[in-house]
């Protein structure tokens, strides 16, 4: 079924009144009716379904039921369900409150913050409302207005009538006056910041919390420019779109609209009666009501009279992806654009012995900082990655063992989506910078791709039919523990003979030392090669065979396009790319007869993890 007849959550706030039971047909028994929470997944006032086989279900059952794709594309890149719709009858005045941005909001409350539009739907004759101050005024002032009870005379009181539309960004002051009614959508949060309260007190006999050191963090404290356009929609921003729809029963009598794979659509009724006809499913409407039309149903058909709200969820505009690459050493943090490309990193040291939660709150930190920096809003992300050394189980967000960092069954995803408010997806670093490479480096004019990644060991990543190829186990590939030499040298991994045993740049220096009794870097051992030394040439030559062996072994499997040597080999691509080449081409099955591919070195060097982690939130 995608066409969702909801019931509401209900509100019993001291300044509400009857009209949402009266005139909206709100099956509640209270005395006092402040707020019906018509469309919401939120814990604090779920909807529920009334009609066909999910009748008496939450609305958040039959999305976890479902799959999220019943939200649509476009919501992938948030966490929760993302908005929530509501009936606000305010008798008496609200108090002057102020909702906190995401970052601050998820940092000091555990959920969302709050960006808000308001549709009035009815008021009286003198009705206002407050939105934002007349003039700008300083923290100081603020906070003495706020202890002197004089902040209504700083504040932009604004009349307003039925049909009228204010768009309420997080930071702004605001309160709904007496004598309004209001059809609110709104961020799916809860968290209200109030400063002034009119001296009123609760059921309990005492006066309301304020909450007046938060409200001083996040407001702004200058005038509200309200003529901002939205047209040709109601509202606009990066959590919902509203548009209004119009039938009169006499030159509109009927409407046809679609709902794509892209969106959800949210009716919401402020007026009227009429049918609703999506398929074979039908159902009648009248004022107050709301539904909820799953993404991907197609077609639906509106007919009678009736004034309307559509919510549905736009793509991201200019979006940006957080990219993280976890390494036994550095942790590297970037920001990556829709052209794939990196507009800022950070670095910070890897931590080995640092409590797995510590560790995820200081590379969180590292990227809100960078965010800051960029002058980028979290608003702008729309998913993170994390690269991580070791066994991923990327469904469950978990990191299974991780020998490099000394983790075990961290729940990172989790974790780290207490930090930062988006979809966060991770996998093996040396996944991402496979990804990276093939999306945006040397390989991305293939579809098949493996690159090993060869340093102090030797990782590597497989992409087929452009996907990370993880197989159906939790550990992904794991090129360099392939055996190359039966009863071979000891590998790290507890087996013996490895390509890691004698292909990373450590085995290298090893058979080097062997050779000459020295310890050199891997570059004085190329240089002393190419230099005439027969003991270091010995040592080179037979390092490139051990490592075009496991090349050769892999394209006999996977045959795939292209073959990428990343890491700190890259250095010293001149000297093993041509070699390598021949070796492929002589031992691949099927000699000069197959479709030999090329070996190319990496292109984006300590770029590929954050790339590749960035872009893979849609695909891990």
């Amino acid at each position: 079924m995608a066409l969702l007849k909801l019931a509401p959550g209900f509100k019993d706030y001291l300044w509400g009144g009857r009209r949402l039971v009266e005139e909206y047909h709100k099956q509640y028994e209270g005395d006092v009716l402040a707020e019906s929470w018509e469309l919401s997944c939120h814990p604090d006032g779920p909807s529920k379904i009334t009609n066909g086989s999910y009748a008496g279900k939450t609305l958040q059952e039959y999305i976890d039921q479902e799959g999220r794709e019943v939200l649509g594309t476009h919501c992938r890149r948030f966490r929760d369900f993302p908005i929530l719709a509501k009936f606000i009858d305010a008798k008496d005045n609200l108090s002057i409150q102020v909702h906190p941005n995401n970052r601050y909001a998820l940092k000091n409350e555990g959920q969302y913050g709050k960006t808000e539009m308001w549709y009035v739907m009815d008021s009286g004759r003198d009705a206002y409302l407050y939105y934002g101050f007349k003039t700008e005024i300083s923290r100081e002032e603020f906070e003495k207005r706020i202890q002197e009870d004089t902040l209504l005379e700083v504040l932009n009181a604004v009349p307003v009538q039925k049909g009228d539309v204010l768009f309420i960004e997080s930071g702004t002051i605001h309160a709904i006056g007496k004598d309004i009614l209001i059809a609110e959508i709104q961020q799916n949060s809860n968290v209200t910041y109030r400063v002034y309260d009119y001296g009123r007190v609760g059921k309990d006999g005492k006066k309301r919390d304020l909450h007046i050191e938060k409200a001083l963090a996040v407001t702004n404290r200058v005038p509200i420019i309200r003529d901002k356009s939205s047209y040709p929609h109601v509202a606009d921003c990066d959590y919902f779109t509203v548009d209004k729809l119009n039938l009169d029963g006499r030159v509109m009598k009927r409407m046809e609209g679609l709902v794509s794979e892209e969106s959800f659509a949210s009716i919401l009724i402020l007026d009227g009666e009429g049918r609703i006809t999506m398929g074979e499913e039908a159902l009648p409407y009248q004022k107050g009501d709301s539904f909820f039309l799953s993404a991907g149903s197609g077609t639906y058909q509106i007919e009678g009279v009736c004034d309307a709200l559509v919510t549905t969820i736009r793509e991201k505009a200019a979006p940006v992806r957080i990219g993280i690459d976890m390494g036994s050493a550095w942790t590297r943090v970037g920001l990556v654009d829709v052209h794939q490309k990196l507009l800022a990193s950070a670095e910070i040291p890897t931590d080995a012995s640092c409590e797995p939660g510590k560790a995820i709150q200081k590379i969180a930190e590292a990227a809100l900082a960078l965010l800051e920096q960029q002058k980028i809003p979290m608003d702008q992300c729309v998913g993170a990655g994390i690269g991580v050394p070791g066994t991923i189980d990327r469904k469950a967000g978990i990191v299974r063992y991780s020998n490099n960092i000394h983790w075990e069954q961290v729940k990172l995803k989790e974790q780290m989506g207490a930090w930062l408010p988006i979809p966060i997806s991770i996998a093996n670093n040396a996944d991402c910078a496979a990804f990276g490479e093939t999306v945006a480096g040397v390989g991305k004019e293939c579809q098949d791709v493996v690159m090993l990644t060869i340093g102090a060991g030797v990782g590597g990543g497989i992409i087929l039919d452009g996907e990370i190829y993880q197989g159906k186990g939790i550990g992904g590939s794991e090129l360099g523990h392939m055996v190359i030499v039966e009863d071979g040298k000891d590998c790290t991994c507890g087996r013996k003979g490895c390509l890691e045993a004698y292909a990373s740049l450590t085995a290298l220096q090893k058979a080097a030392e062997a050779a000459t009794r020295q310890n050199l870097t891997p570059e004085e051992i190329f240089r002393g090669a190419a230099q005439g030394s027969q003991a270091l040439r010995k040592v080179t030559e037979d390092y490139t065979r051990k490592l075009g062996t496991g090349i050769v072994n892999i394209v006999n499997i996977f045959r795939p396009q292209l073959v990428i040597l990343g890491g700190s080999i890259s250095a010293w691509g001149g000297v093993l790319l041509k070699p390598l080449q021949e070796q492929i081409k002589k031992d691949c099955f099927g000699g000069k007869q197959g479709e030999i591919p090329e070996i190319e070195m990496a292109a984006l060097g300590k770029e590929a993890g954050m790339i590749g982690a960035a872009l893979g939130t849609g695909h891990f």
